[in-house]
């Protein structure tokens, strides 16, 4: 889940009209029907947003019929300009979630080789997403991780896709203080963004502070319970309430055949 919250938000272009702006917007504040209506059809990114939109759907709301949709989208998609690394991006990452890592490793390689070529801020920092992933020198992702935080900066539009990536590489470096801080700023700009809100759960207990932790994880617990009470959402609340508080009353929640029906779909470690 965490490799997912990491990059169920990517997404390129570089050359915006209105319309796209709008789209993007409501995605991020998690409007999606808003975000549907707003695509212009005329426009050829509109395929592919409309793949973008049901993934982030399924991010946070748990129903892999939106998945199923995003993939059929993509894959008859045509696209052209930058959209086309983006369709092959978003494909690669729905066969990482199902867990066809050679398709996902070649869909995504072929899009990064693309936004490799270019030198403007915003494909520097989504190629630096790629590029930390798989790089294993420490130098080399500390330069991945410079372009990330001035993609998270300086972009007017995608500010949340690259704070967000930015914010599971520190935790994965153990820097937990300086993602919670970035969490906090996307907070500011979506203060119910509630998969941002799963993240800085995660942050506060990293850093000791549990309780702030487990009162954020309750509420979101409470907030799925009423929209989406088999989500992958609500039980990662349920499985880091157990985890954090110890309470046997969590802990017999994850004994249900709700939890086992979907438990193959929950992120390792919790």
């Amino acid at each position: 889940m965490k490799f997912l919250c990491l990059i169920i938000l990517l997404f390129f272009s570089i050359s915006f009209s209105a319309n796209v702006e709008n789209v993007l917007e409501y995605m991020y504040k998690t409007e999606y029907d808003k975000a549907f209506n707003e695509i212009s059809e005329k426009d050829s990114s509109a395929c592919v947003l409309k793949g973008i939109i049901y993934i982030s759907r399924f991010d946070d709301l748990g129903d892999t019929l939106d998945l199923d949709t995003a993939s059929r989208i993509l894959k008859i998609c045509k696209s052209n300009d930058f959209w086309e690394p983006l369709r092959r991006y978003n494909i690669g990452l729905i066969s990482s979630i199902l867990g066809k890592n050679a398709r996902s490793f070649m869909e995504v390689r072929g899009a990064a080789q693309i936004l490799e070529e270019r030198t403007d801020v915003d494909s520097k920092a989504f190629y630096a997403i790629y590029g930390y992933a798989m790089s294993f020198f420490d130098s080399k992702k500390q330069i991945y991780l410079a372009d990330l935080k001035a993609g998270f900066e300086q972009s007017k539009m995608f500010s949340p896709v690259f704070g967000n990536s930015l914010v599971w590489y520190l935790y994965g470096e153990k820097k937990y203080a300086e993602a919670l801080g970035i969490v906090d700023i996307l907070l500011k700009r979506y203060p119910e963004h509630p998969v941002f809100l799963q993240t800085k759960a995660d942050m506060l207990f990293k850093l000791g502070k549990v309780q702030e932790a487990v009162a954020i994880y309750k509420r979101s617990e409470e907030f799925y319970a009423k929209i989406a009470p088999n989500s992958i959402r609500y039980w990662c609340a349920v499985a880091n309430l157990a985890k954090m508080t110890d309470d046997s009353f969590w802990k017999e929640k994850l004994k249900s055949k709700e939890y086992r029906s979907i438990k193959h779909w929950m992120p390792s470690g919790i």
